[in-house]
């Protein structure tokens, strides 16, 4: 059976009406039930997109005398979002946002808000890559989760609840969409249909939990979007980017953000292979090209394999940040793509800050490329470092589990062309 097919012979059943008015019943249930203001976590994707419709008709059968409290529809943006995505989802935000308040709540509009939150510039994507050179992220190293999407979506909880007693937080997640989900949703203690956030006096409603694959694309598909969208342009957008799904939008560390799930960051380097760029290529998406092969570009410099280690160091060496030189080079063809395609890949204020960093760094630059530099700890460890920079002399806090403002410099000596070739700061603990 096909997937059209699969989807039209779930709509077709004499009990999926009956189920989606019982969804509405407990949604309106659910609002009524406490004077909380609701956070509406929305990403673009089919499942956050069934929530904020199911919301909408629950509560347009609701009297205005029963709309008395807030709803935040809240998106998160990385600034690293697929571009093609981004564009889309701003449009429904805005969509979302005038119907809100100029329909469901136009008896108090100012109920009603659509927010999208960004991260901070200490946290953002291209500031730590290039301005401080963390290594691109990875599945055992995944930095840019808890910076780009917990922690703006955080704050804007934690400011809510300076407001409020309490806040119910709406997310689109669903048992169906994989056991780790599942097993995720299942490990917070429940308070009803609520179960508690990791923010104290927060709690998380999940209305579509048990809504399959299908039943979330027969809902959106056969009912018309409360905000005027066609969500058939969203069923041709995962035809064109999405073999199994969409990053989820995460507010917990317990839930796992993207993985073999492809919807959301271009430069995401956690999957070998990201397939939803390749599809939009594929489907006609060629000024894509150009943000493919820079991320396929960043994830090969990333590997740790592809850097030249003497075989008596073999099991030894650890790798950290990436080189000045590897820093610079990749600024350069970013700033370069990003003429090319006519798209702002970088903000201006995050530029000034990420050749802010890598000004500061070049003033520990070596003059003959690469180095060994052997470092002594205040506790006497020595360990020696290979790379194009004094690293006692830059700001960065750490290398790997060495604090480096307690290092002192013993010496350093010229190393074999080989080490040229490296791509990423290394180092090893030596003898006395």
């Amino acid at each position: 059976m096909g997937k059209l097919a699969s989807i039209v012979e779930t709509i077709s059943s004499d009990n999926f009406g009956n189920y989606i008015d019982s969804l509405k019943y407990e949604v309106q249930e659910a609002y009524l039930e406490s004077d909380a203001p609701w956070i509406v976590c929305f990403s673009g994707g089919k499942d956050s997109t069934a929530v904020v419709q199911l919301i909408f008709y629950a509560l347009s059968e609701l009297g205005e005398e029963d709309l008395t409290k807030e709803i935040h529809v809240l998106s998160n943006d990385t600034l690293v979002e697929n571009p093609a995505i981004s564009k889309y989802l701003d449009e429904q935000l805005e969509k979302i946002r005038l119907c809100g308040q100029g329909k469901l709540y136009k008896h108090n509009p100012s109920l009603f808000s659509v927010e999208k939150v960004q991260p901070e510039m200490r946290d953002r994507f291209w500031v730590n890559l290039i301005g401080k050179g963390y290594p691109a992220p990875n599945r055992w190293f995944r930095w840019c989760t808890e910076r780009l999407k917990i922690n703006p979506t955080s704050k804007y909880i934690h400011d809510s609840l300076e407001k409020h007693e309490k806040v119910i937080i709406v997310l689109g997640t669903r048992k169906a969409e994989s056991a780790n989900r599942a097993v995720s949703m299942r490990n917070y203690g429940s308070s009803g249909r609520f179960r508690n956030h990791t923010s104290p006096n927060a709690l998380v409603y999940t209305p579509i939990a048990d809504m399959s694959n299908d039943d979330v694309w027969a809902y959106i598909l056969f009912n018309p979007s409360p905000w005027g969208s066609n969500n058939i342009d969203l069923l041709e957008i995962y035809g064109h980017a999405c073999t199994s799904g969409e990053c989820p939008f995460v507010i917990e560390t317990g839930t796992q953000s993207c993985g073999k799930s492809r919807f959301g960051c271009w430069v995401c380097t956690v999957v070998d292979r990201d397939r939803s760029m390749e599809n939009f290529v594929n489907n006609g998406a060629k000024w894509m090209e150009g943000l493919l092969d820079f991320r396929n570009w960043i994830y090969e410099i990333r590997q740790e394999d592809s850097q030249y280690i003497p075989p008596k160091l073999a099991g030894k060496v650890k790798f950290g940040p990436f080189l000045l030189r590897v820093r610079e080079e990749m600024l350069e063809k970013l700033l370069q793509l990003q003429d090319k395609i006519g798209l702002e890949l970088i903000s201006k204020e995050e530029l000034s800050v990420t050749q802010g960093l890598l000004e500061e760094d070049k003033k520990a630059r070596s003059i003959d490329g690469m180095k060994r530099y052997i470092f002594e700890t205040g506790k006497g460890m020595r360990f020696a470092v290979v790379s194009d920079c004094n690293m006692a002399e830059i700001k960065r806090e750490r290398l790997g589990p060495i604090r480096l403002k307690s290092i002192k410099l013993i010496r350093s000596e010229k190393v074999t062309n080989k080490y040229e070739k490296s791509k990423r700061v290394m180092y090893y603990k030596v003898n006395q």
